[in-house]
């Protein structure tokens, strides 16, 4: 059986935003999006998983963004400690970070729309009707859409007093003023990145998948360049120029290389053209999503600006440690799950739903439950080390630290959520994702005003995993009430040996700890040994125990060797899912 219309699963996280996306019916976009998707015909998350072999052309394009979003990883978190060394977590950089969040939440959104909508049908036109309407439509796309981004861009230069005077409430007068200039300054940078993503989903289709993914390296590095060189004299506004500076270079970097595959831009202005109506009919629905994830980072800053300044800078670092990781992480497995969930939802098989679903549960502990225990042991060393220095004093150290400890928890429930959800988007029905993230917000909201009175900063990220949690469990109500039990109780044994392994990995984090404090070091060398040493401890001894547990495969070093000199690298991957999958 083949469904009667397609889905568009959206799910993103970047610096603490979740949108979630959309679906439409009809046979014309259901054809194109499954012509897509039926090329690259999932194997199912097993083989995702555990078949990377080296001649795969997904394991290559998989590195090669692992790789890429690595370098823009890197950057951020250097870009930050410059940031931080340079202004302190002060009000300055309060006002950057309330100002940039609604600009970065749209071009979350555009960029996620670009890779799931405009992709498949851009690939769909040239293998169908050849290069040229290929190129067509990506200029009828590029030209509506900028000018439509263009057009809601002029309506936030406009409303971004009253935006920044509701996010700041707390903050004073000087750092509303300024967060309202740098929100003008942001938002009408923004129509230039409608372009870049979707140049960036044509670079996919041809395969190229190393220079997209370094989107976020040119950014930090002209940032980086510009803080150096004239950060002193335009203090955080050198950051808004950073911005402009790496989006123009990644405009005529991206266009330079599609004009050698053909691509010639000249403008379309076509707003009743069938392609036109089609791809952006799909983008309607999920600014319902969009609305929450606009909400809930918008309190977050309102609630982070009464608390006194600094504040709103410290849930960002630790925001953007938890999504960095998890981005890469625990996120992939998400990504990965997509289609092959959607393949058996497609085919009305709910027990292969259920057995994907089981598994990438499985595969979400294995990932996450190390990492929470690592995060939870060496937090206060990591962020030492980054950015305890200059404006940054040890206090801010504790204040980050505990932010982060107490975002651990939402390092899986977010995720799981995103599993959950991919059930739903695969049977057209995106109400259902958009009711679990109103819920989500709404818990959030009601629970942060409550627990700020009681913890204050810490009851903001003690909201979030509340409502995240609350949400995840909305989901699998729902869907049990379609497929049935779920069976998630089948990872129970194996989820045992993993938190088995991860205890043995803290006991022997504790004696790096203990090493490294006995060590005569000082500054940077002290605080570089506190992390690493630690850190060198249990992960050996996590590796070694998750083979002395049978959770991984003793053949998969081998297997490992056998890639390695076939000069393709691939991750540890588990050997198999519980006996019950």
């Amino acid at each position: 059986m083949t469904p009667r219309g397609t889905y568009v699963s959206l799910m993103m996280r970047s610096s603490g935003v979740v949108v979630v996306g959309a679906c439409a019916t009809g046979a014309p976009l259901s054809a194109s999006i499954s012509i897509f998707w039926g090329r690259q015909r999932l194997l199912g998350i097993n083989d995702v998983f555990l078949s990377f072999k080296g001649e795969s052309r997904m394991g290559r394009h998989a590195f090669s963004t692992v790789a890429s979003g690595s370098l823009g990883i890197f950057a951020g978190v250097v870009l930050d400690v410059i940031v931080v060394a340079m202004f302190g977590m002060s009000s300055r950089t309060d006002a950057y970070f309330i100002a940039v969040t609604i600009p970065l939440v749209i071009i979350t959104l555009m960029m996620l729309q670009a890779t799931r909508v405009v992709q498949p049908l851009f690939i769909n036109k040239r293998q169908t009707q050849g290069e040229h309407e290929g190129w067509n439509y990506l200029n009828l796309i590029m030209s509506g859409g900028t000018a439509i981004v263009a057009t809601c861009s002029a309506v936030g230069v406009l409303l971004s007093p009253m935006l920044m005077r509701l996010q700041a409430a707390g903050s004073a007068n000087d750092e509303t003023l300024l967060a309202t200039r740098l929100s003008i300054y942001l938002f009408l940078i923004l129509p230039l990145n409608f372009p870049v993503v979707v140049m960036r989903a044509a670079l996919q289709s041809f395969g190229i998948f190393a220079l997209p993914g370094s989107m976020k390296f040119f950014e930090s590095l002209f940032k980086i360049l510009l803080l150096l060189s004239v950060g002193g004299k335009l203090g955080v506004e050198t950051l808004v120029w950073g911005t402009l500076a790496g989006t123009l270079f990644e405009v005529v970097v991206f266009y330079l290389v599609l004009r050698a595959k053909g691509f010639r831009f000249h403008s379309v202005w076509r707003w009743k053209h069938p392609d036109m109506i089609q791809a952006y009919t799909l983008m309607i629905f999920p600014l319902a999503g969009q609305a929450c994830a606009v909400g809930v980072e918008s309190l977050t800053n309102a609630l982070g600006s009464m608390l006194g300044p600094g504040n709103v800078t410290a849930l960002r670092l630790a925001t953007r440690i938890i999504e960095s990781f998890a981005g890469l992480l625990v996120g992939s497995i998400v990504i990965a799950a997509m289609p092959t969930i959607a393949e058996s939802v497609a085919t009305r098989d709910s027990e292969a739903t259920r057995k994907h679903l089981q598994h990438g549960l499985y595969l979400l502990l294995l990932v996450s439950i190390p990492f929470s225990i690592w995060l939870a042991m060496v937090n206060r060393p990591l962020i030492s080390l980054l950015y305890e220095r200059a404006s940054f004093s040890a206090a801010d150290t504790t204040l980050v630290a505990n932010i982060l400890l107490m975002m651990i928890p939402y390092l899986f429930l977010g995720r799981f959520r995103g599993l959950l959800e991919i059930p739903f988007f695969a049977e057209q029905d995106t109400k259902t994702p958009v009711a679990s993230a109103m819920v989500s917000a709404t818990l959030f909201v009601a629970t942060s005003f409550f627990l700020v009175r009681i913890a204050g900063v810490y009851g903001i990220p003690l909201g979030r995993s509340f409502g995240y949690g609350l949400g995840a469990w909305f989901l699998i109500y729902l869907l049990r009430r379609r497929i049935g039990k779920i069976g998630f109780g089948a990872v129970r044994n194996v989820s045992i040996r993993i938190c088995g392994a991860s205890l043995i990995m803290a006991v022997f984090i504790w004696v790096g700890n203990w090493l490294a404090v006995s060590i005569p070091l000082h500054g940077l060398a002290a605080k570089a040994t506190a992390l690493a040493l630690p850190t060198a401890f249990g992960s050996g001894a996590l590796i070694l125990s998750l083979f002395v547990l049978r959770v991984l495969d003793p053949t998969l070093i081998k297997r490992a060797w056998v890639a390695m000199e076939r000069r393709t690298g691939h991750w540890l991957v588990p050997n198999r899912t519980p006996h019950s999958l």
